[in-house]
């Protein structure tokens, strides 16, 4: 049973707590069918005609205007053993039927010991799981209940209250992000590549060096290389986040948006977009204008340009080919700019 739940586990998306749940139920539903086709063999031990009352025999009464009887017919005796396991399991006890002879009175007591110690185990580890199951909810409903006192311990105004619930009502998905993160850092690093190119796929198409970089990492020859350098970006970028009506931008720093609208260029920016791409160059003169306004709250991942050259050096030694493709995509780039400058 345990290696078919890990197959499902690994088939489907299913989380682990609703899994570990479903398998407890699976399991306490195998009890039930042993325990009633136990209570059922009681019925061959003690033979009709042996003439010693048994269980089945209160049915007489009730089925006497049926042509088929409860003891003569196989699945009405299944579901009456069934309906009178799952009672005893789950301590209701009718008491419409019950043992009329020792070997059912014996066969009774160990079904009550089995079923009690079943019916504990199941809920207590289910009581765990479901306990579980919401901690990021309790996590975050006492950080809201520590926002609200040191709110009202500030007086602050109705007006910055509103902002504050929002943001972290906000903040949530970005939480989320950064677990994301310990979970792609255990994988290995050919996993982390393949991982982190369909991740980034969306915005490493938008800024024509990574483009290239990911159409090289996505061949069999020199894959390993480039998809480690994808690898190391991903992991070097910085997260940062904005209220709504905050201004922000620095140079020398590139922009992905992963939630909000951001005003940027004279343009709105949705989920996806990117700005900064000339983030590489030195001279400031040469670059875009890089201020953004947040018009909702906005999350954002950032790479610096310090940090994208060191990561050019530690792989400089292994593929000279990257840092070439990077000085070239540099001097290219600055080639446009350099005549605008000049114009304005």
């Amino acid at each position: 049973l345990s290696r078919l739940f890990r197959r499902m586990m690994s088939r489907t998306s299913i989380p682990h707590g609703k899994m570990a749940i479903l398998k407890f139920f699976a399991i306490l539903f195998l009890v039930t069918h042993w325990l009633a086709c136990l209570w059922a063999l009681t019925l061959v031990l003690v033979e009709e005609d042996e003439g010693i009352p048994r269980w089945v025999d209160s049915f007489d009464e009730q089925d006497a205007n049926i042509s088929t009887k409860t003891k003569d017919t196989p699945w009405k005796l299944y579901v009456t053993c069934l309906y009178f396991t799952s009672y005893t399991i789950t301590s209701v006890g009718y008491g419409d039927i019950g043992p009329a002879n020792i070997v059912e009175t014996i066969t009774a007591i160990i079904m009550i010991i089995v079923s009690g110690v079943s019916w504990a185990i199941v809920l207590g580890q289910v009581s765990g799981i479901v306990t579980q199951l919401d901690t990021e909810e309790q996590a975050f409903r006492s950080q809201m209940d520590e926002l609200n006192a040191m709110m009202e311990d500030r007086v602050l105004s109705d007006d910055m209250r509103r902002r504050l619930r929002g943001f972290f009502f906000s903040h949530r998905f970005a939480q989320r992000r950064e677990r994301h993160r310990g979970v792609i850092s255990a994988m290995s690093p050919g996993l982390q590549g393949e991982v982190l190119m369909q991740i980034n796929k969306r915005w490493l198409e938008r800024v024509s060096l990574f483009k290239s970089i990911m159409h090289r990492g996505l061949q069999p020859r020199g894959s390993t290389i480039f998809r480690a350098f994808v690898v190391d970006v991903s992991q070097r970028m910085e997260t940062a986040f904005h209220a709504q009506s905050e201004f922000f931008g620095i140079p020398h720093v590139l922009y992905i948006l992963n939630r909000g609208l951001v005003g940027c260029k004279s343009r709105i920016c949705q989920s996806g977009s990117v700005w900064g791409e000339d983030f590489m160059l030195k001279d400031t003169h040469l670059i875009d204008n890089y201020e953004a306004f947040a018009l909702t709250y906005v999350a954002l991942t950032a790479l610096r340009r310090s940090v994208f050259f060191e990561i050019i050096e530690k792989h400089a030694p292994y593929s000279p080919e990257l840092h070439r493709q990077v000085r070239y995509y540099c001097c290219w780039l600055a080639f446009q700019r350099a005549p605008l400058h000049r114009a304005r």
